[in-house]
């Protein structure tokens, strides 16, 4: 699936606490490298912690210590700039598979001032991002997997990871949020979601109705799953929903972790 991932590290206070979700995720994800990597930004005031020699001893000592932990291949790489597009930049070159990051919870107005890694590489990035809340908990293994989806084209990747994450009899959810004034064409995305569940008897279909950013929140909060896939930016017919936005507002407020797919 996801073999070689980037892993964003911050040394934020929850950075610690986030990654305590990583081990159960990367087994699901099959996930067999982990390149770390620490972005000194450069435009800001550097303290003596921030030195490539310090940094480098801590990604090194890390990286060393996830490896045997967690059983995976792990190396590192020190990067200088505005994180996202060095993050963005390194996966690139290693021809990675996705990249993993934490996201604090700011609210969209704080990220104006304060910034937000995490939704700068969601705008940025093409590969997939896993997003991690640094007040997550690890999952269990009976965790279901939910599908967030629109039925655009754009979500197809996203649903076939889904397909791979529930073959071994994962319990999945596909999850489509229609509006009280959808036209008729909603009636297809309907069809489409019943016909995915269909196809396991370990996976469901919900079809809400009311908007679909505040919905999916909802039963994120009340499932509790492992994992939830959705698509990066819908191309749907249905004018009034806008998955971009949908994704964007997720992946900020999600208490469980996100897998973002362009």
């Amino acid at each position: 699936m996801l073999s070689h991932m980037i892993l964003s590290v911050d040394y934020s206070d929850g950075w610690e606490q986030a990654v305590k979700q990583l081990p159960a995720l990367l087994i699901r994800l099959q996930v067999r490298k982990l390149t770390l990597t620490y972005v000194i930004e450069t435009h800001r005031r550097r303290h003596v912690e921030d030195s490539d020699e310090a940094v480098e001893r801590k990604l090194k000592d890390m990286a060393r210590q996830l490896a045997e932990e967690w059983e995976v291949e792990t190396d590192f790489e020190l990067r200088h700039g505005f994180v996202a597009s060095r993050i963005v930049e390194l996966a690139r070159h290693h021809e990675a598979d996705g990249i993993i990051c934490c996201n604090t919870h700011h609210s969209a107005g704080r990220e104006l001032f304060m910034g937000n890694n995490a939704m700068n590489l969601a705008r940025m990035t093409r590969l997939p991002l896993l997003v991690l809340p640094v007040d997550g908990r690890p999952s269990f293994t009976q965790s279901p997997v939910y599908l967030a989806t629109d039925g655009s084209d754009c979500a197809e990747r996203a649903s076939a990871l889904f397909h791979k994450l529930v073959e071994d009899g994962t319990e999945g959810r596909v999850i489509w949020v229609r509006p009280e004034d959808a036209p008729s064409e909603a009636d297809k995305v309907d069809e489409m979601v019943h016909t995915i569940a269909n196809r396991k008897v370990n996976v469901h279909a919900t079809i809400p109705r009311g908007r679909p950013a505040q919905e999916l929140l909802h039963l994120i909060q009340e499932g509790q799953p492992a994992l939830t896939l959705i698509g990066k930016r819908g191309t749907t017919p249905i004018t009034e929903i806008a998955l971009g936005h949908t994704a964007e507002t997720v992946v900020r407020e999600s208490h469980q972790p996100v897998l973002l797919m362009p």
